[in-house]
């Protein structure tokens, strides 16, 4: 019976040695300034604006000298869309924002619904479960795509001046 509480007693003191390795004591904040496209004729209703992403957290991590083994987690913390080719957003109802990449799924990162009339800059509302944008923002190439809904015809490619502000959470020994 010794032996088995002795046992139990080591597994557990093991098991919660590996979960504090994983947390992360040190965050920076990672910047993507990139603009959304849709190429036009656009028509009323749903549009797809995208920008490919290449390697743009590889590239920040090895500037900030973290390691990928030392991420623990990355989210979106804050979305800004401004009118890029417009006088204001009025043309646009609502933006779902998502990422994805050639491994990984679509997912929803952030939203607006509605725009007001007359802004010429958006803060989207960020989700809170955000899973899997870690594995993809890793990808060598990555993509943002904007689903925009407008209320009419429009001839020109859309542009949305897009902002987003990633939390890398990362342990650092």
């Amino acid at each position: 019976m010794k032996r088995i509480i002795s046992f139990a007693v080591i597994i557990v003191a093991l098991l919660s040695l590996v979960s504090c390795a994983n947390e992360a004591n040190t965050h920076k904040e990672f910047i993507v300034n990139t603009n959304l496209i849709a190429s036009g004729p656009l028509f009323e209703g749903s549009n797809t604006c995208q920008a490919e992403l290449s390697a743009e957290l590889s590239a920040f991590l090895a500037e900030n000298d973290i390691k990928k083994e030392e991420l623990v987690d990355v989210t979106l913390t804050s979305c800004t869309v401004k009118s890029g080719n417009l006088d204001n957003l009025d043309l646009v109802e609502s933006i779902n924002l998502q990422v994805m990449s050639e491994n990984f799924p679509m997912q929803n990162v952030a939203v607006i619904n509605p725009i007001e009339k007359g802004k010429k800059e958006v803060e989207l509302k960020v989700a809170d479960l955000q899973e899997q944008i870690m594995p993809v923002l890793q990808e060598e190439t990555c993509f943002i795509i904007a689903d925009a809904i407008i209320n009419e015809d429009y001839d020109d490619d859309l542009n949305l001046e897009t902002k987003l502000v990633f939390s890398i959470n990362y342990y650092k020994q």
